[in-house]
């Protein structure tokens, strides 16, 4: 149990730094993959619900801490998204690689639109067929691009985890 916190939280920080940091220059017409959003999906469909809410709303308090903007409102949809996605897990082979793509894409573009509805719609600008071609969409793709590899780093951290526990639980 503590070696999967201990990875959640160095996830969770990795995430962060490397989207506050490197990403801010490696971009496409200003936008960036969400690497928490990536993460918490990632964990959700190999954990389920329970350590995907978890996480979620930890990664999103983590995400509103560092944006400096109202706290709270990442960690509700990142709690939502674990949520959402984890509840799913029993009912999908959650171990391919192509059903991470997919909820990836389709958590991208429901989790984004949020985002954007209450940050930019609510202030009155109601172009959304321009917000979710020029931001919405491609980020669901650079999303779904980077999901390739982080999704591969935590089928192997958790394979890991649950190899070094059944060598425990034979003593």
């Amino acid at each position: 149990m503590r070696s999967r916190i201990v990875i959640a939280v160095t996830g969770v920080f990795i995430a962060i730094l490397l989207q506050t940091t490197i990403l801010e220059y490696i971009n496409f017409n200003n936008v960036m993959p969400n690497l928490l959003l990536v993460f918490i999906v990632s964990v959700a469909l190999l954990r389920g619900n329970i350590e995907g809410a978890i996480l979620g709303f930890f990664a999103g308090l983590t995400q509103d801490i560092v944006s400096g903007k109202v706290i709270g409102f990442y960690a509700l949809l990142g709690m939502y998204l674990g949520l959402i996605v984890g509840s799913l897990n029993k009912r999908i082979y959650r171990d391919n690689v192509f059903v991470a793509l997919f909820f990836t894409f389709s958590s991208s573009i429901v989790y984004e639109t949020l985002v954007y509805f209450f940050g930019v719609f609510l202030k009155g600008n109601t172009d959304f067929l321009n917000i979710f071609t020029k931001i919405i969409f491609p980020e669901a793709l650079y999303n779904t691009a980077s999901a390739i590899i982080i999704f591969y780093i935590v089928v192997k951290a958790e394979r890991r985890i649950n190899k070094s526990q059944k060598s425990l639980r034979k003593y």
